[in-house]
């Protein structure tokens, strides 16, 4: 709720010189009904009970529509009573909102479907924008992603940048001996020579990061065919697209994950139309 009250203090509701220019006509009741113009999935049903709780008592908010729903175009996705002044004041701010989450939703969503039938699971990252990482997970798991990691105490990774300063088979000594229970251990493999280190005493997850399109198979069957690394799980990152994702998933691997689903989706087209009661 802080994020959304930041917001409407950001965008100056209560100070719409816009507005003023209704005089006396500012507090005449209204009906405000929000469409979605695109196909898509629906996101953001915090950012409506937010507004609800802020607003409660002046506000009447009907939401229409589940986190998660598929939606068509022309479909109301909710509805606002209020006065003109907040109908009108408030418009930008939960178009915003809401077309965006369900842009990031319909996005994962997507890509979820390109790796179906198989078990594969999409992930989101880190790669989110500062203040939204919350609301972004949240749509990314509406669209039928999983997250990675929430935030770095979620669990170990070892990426390259940390192996510069330390081995990686001493990172992942380091790492059985500190972490907890609730923690998996996964590190980041970007080369053959890397790998077969790492096989003769693998972590709980190996990550394949940007190997190449003949490369990726030949890993993937070195992991599963090993005696240790057969009970490893197996995620891939690194540039990937919907028909990439389909291919990769086909391969067996347990995790992709997919950095654009936070970190450059498209807003879903959505408008709001206004009538007064």
């Amino acid at each position: 709720m802080h994020a959304i009250s930041t917001e409407l203090e950001i965008d100056s509701v209560n100070d719409d010189v816009t507005v003023q220019l209704l005089k006396n006509h500012q507090n005449d009741r209204c009906r405000a009904i929000l469409k979605v113009k695109e196909p898509g999935v629906f996101s953001g049903k915090c950012v409506v009970d937010a507004l609800g709780g802020l607003f409660e008592g002046r506000l009447k908010i009907d939401l229409k529509v589940a986190e998660g729903d598929t939606l068509v175009p022309g479909q109301a996705i909710l509805w606002l009573e209020g006065s003109a002044a907040q109908c009108l004041s408030l418009e930008r701010t939960l178009i915003n909102y809401l077309s965006y989450l369900s842009g990031v939703a319909t996005l994962t969503r997507k890509f979820v479907e390109a790796v179906q039938p198989h078990s594969t699971k999409i992930l989101a990252t880190r790669k989110t924008l500062p203040g939204l990482r919350s609301l972004q997970l949240s749509a990314v798991v509406a669209g039928g992603g999983n997250i990675h990691r929430r935030s770095l105490s979620d669990g170990i990774l070892i990426k390259e940048n940390h192996q510069i300063f330390l081995e990686p088979v001493k990172l992942l000594e380091h790492s059985r001996r500190q972490r907890s229970p609730l923690h998996s251990i996964e590190i980041e493999v970007q080369s053959f020579d890397l790998l077969e280190v790492i096989l003769e005493n693998p972590p709980d997850i190996i990550m394949l990061d940007n190997f190449s399109k003949s490369e990726l198979p030949a890993a993937i069957t070195k992991i599963r065919q090993h005696p240790k690394g057969k009970f490893c799980r197996i995620e891939v990152s690194g540039g990937m697209t919907l028909e990439r994702v389909s291919h990769i998933a086909a391969l067996g691997v347990d995790f992709i994950s997919v950095g654009q689903l936070t970190h450059s989706s498209p807003s879903l087209n959505m408008s709001m139309d206004l009538e007064r009661l």
